[in-house]
């Protein structure tokens, strides 16, 4: 038993001693070095289904960080090493939705080599997983531009493989596809004689009518034709708005308005001739006391219709204003003369005139403040008997109700002095008389002068 126990210590050790050999043999003649590679590409492996990537606005992504690798081995594969002999993997097996932190694992591509990684920077990344969702939504097309007058556009049809189609599938991240209402498609059909026939991308947009990045849509493309076709007839028309109702007492309706006041309509050549204006649903103004605004339908005659791309309502504005009163009264003013040249003497017939007048109460109160006068100008005339028209200065707001009469104005020089001699004495000393009065009305003749009337 104790030679086989010897025999046993004896093996051993003469294997121990062979690899300590081998392995300072080795050591000796085959060192072990360090090499790093910088920039790897970093793989993800074990992703659950119905995950994705996405970067920090939810968007998918495939691009993940490079990473670089300080790895040890002998100088004998350390010749043979390549950056594509090494793997920098992240391992997401039950890795959920949400924010994670992943260690970085390096493994080699090669079973025939060997190394131990002594760095590896960085030696962990954050990997943000989103659920995957699938909903439908409407396609939405816009229609850009119009047809050239005496054409208009069709009914749009929008197909996929010759079938119409209404509905899209969009595919991505939840909270990507949740901001998806609608795939939007757009045609430019300004001025085209022709139907409109072409493929037209599709793209998700969001409620703001941006595009939303990060999804995909099935299908992506679809087929849209617009009919464009030249019209029967085309009449310009005037739009007439029907206004019911009375304002609230004391108001008017001061004026209407509508946008916009011509509206091109088609049809056929019976009906359209009969089209002479549009009139519209009615706008009630009863008991209105300030602007009435208000969006109403046209009303088409049976046959025609509003030319496409015109509008079939319209804009009606009706102004409602309070009543202002006109007030006439009657009202004496003197007449005076102005510019009489001097020594001359002036009567006017008659010395007052009854004025009517007219305006608010307000305006007419001011007569209060200041006098009324007719004033009659003489100026540059000389003697004579004139009939003048007589200008009357009112206050704003009043006015004569009708044209203001002519007077008479009589213009006289002084009487001249008589004087009465004696026989046989000395002569006497004239006398003069004292000049006579004009009476109101009368035209009075000088006694040295004859009378002269000449035309005003």
């Amino acid at each position: 038993m104790s030679s086989f126990r010897a025999m046993l210590l004896r093996v051993a050790l003469s294997v121990g001693l062979s690899f300590s050999l081998w392995a300072f043999v080795s050591f000796s003649q085959n060192p072990e070095e360090s090499v790093t590679f910088p920039d790897l590409p970093l793989e993800a492996t074990g992703l659950e289904e119905g995950l994705v990537i996405v970067d920090t606005n939810g968007v998918p992504t495939q691009a993940l960080p490079q990473v670089d690798i300080t790895l040890v081995t002998d100088r004998r594969q350390l010749a043979q090493l390549r950056p594509v002999d090494v793997r920098a993997v992240i391992d997401l097996s039950n890795l959920g939705p949400g924010d994670h932190i992943v260690p970085v694992n390096v493994r080699p591509t090669r079973n025939n080599i060997s190394f131990t990684p002594r760095l590896v920077d960085p030696s962990s990344v954050p990997i943000r997983l989103e659920q995957i969702s699938v909903r439908q939504a409407p396609i939405n097309l816009q229609v850009q531009g119009n047809p050239p007058f005496s054409f208009e556009r069709g009914e749009p049809k929008i197909t996929y493989t010759g079938q119409p189609i209404e509905l899209v599938e969009v595919r991505g991240p939840l909270s990507r596809v949740e901001r998806v209402i609608a795939a939007v498609a757009t045609a430019n059909i300004e001025q085209l004689r022709a139907t409109y026939l072409a493929p037209l991308a599709l793209t998700a947009i969001d409620v703001r009518g941006q595009a939303v990045e990060g999804v995909q849509l099935t299908p992506a493309t679809v087929t849209v034709e617009i009919p464009i076709n030249p019209v029967v007839g085309l009449k310009l028309v005037p739009v007439q708005p029907t206004v019911v109702g009375l304002p609230a007492p004391g108001y008017v309706i001061a004026g209407v308005s509508v946008n916009p006041p011509l509206i091109a309509v088609a049809g056929s050549s019976g009906p359209l001739d009969l089209v002479d204006v549009l009139r519209t649903e009615p706008i009630n103004v009863s008991g209105a006391r300030a602007l009435v605004e208000q969006t109403v339908p046209i009303i088409f005659p049976e046959g025609t219709s509003a030319r496409e791309g015109e509008p079939d309502q319209v804009r009606v504005t009706v102004q409602v204003a309070p009543i202002t009163l006109p007030l006439q009264i009657q009202l004496p003013a003197p007449v005076t003369l102005a510019g009489v040249a001097p020594g001359l003497q002036a009567s006017v017939n008659p010395l007052a005139l009854e004025l009517t007048l007219a305006g608010t109460s307000q305006a007419l109160a001011t007569l209060s403040q200041a006098p009324l006068r007719a004033v009659v100008n003489v100026s540059g005339l000389g003697p004579g008997s004139y009939r003048l028209p007589v200008r009357v200065d009112l206050p704003p707001g009043v006015s004569l109700s009708e044209t203001p009469p002519e007077v008479q104005v009589t213009l006289l020089l002084p009487l001249a002095p008589t004087t009465t001699p004696e026989p046989g004495g000395p002569e006497a000393t004239p006398t003069p008389e004292p000049a006579a009065t004009p009476t109101p009305g009368a035209t009075p003749e000088p006694a040295a002068t004859p009378e002269v009337t000449p035309t005003p």
